[in-house]
């Protein structure tokens, strides 16, 4: 390989990683997103449990 051969290689390496960096970045946006929609379903589920008890309370 000459030097031409071993940059172009180098590089290709560098754009396939930027893109599984990006990949990656986005797959964490998308679970912490999740995890705050999850968040939010649970502190629902609890109100509605809570309401519920109350109804069968009275």
């Amino acid at each position: 390989m000459n030097n031409i051969d071993i940059n172009l290689v180098a590089q290709s390496l560098n754009q396939k990683l930027a893109v599984a960096n990006y990949t990656a970045a986005s797959w964490e946006a998308k679970a912490t997103q999740l995890e705050q929609e999850n968040s939010q379903l649970k502190s629902q589920l609890e109100q509605l449990k809570q309401q519920n008890d109350e109804k069968g309370d009275k």
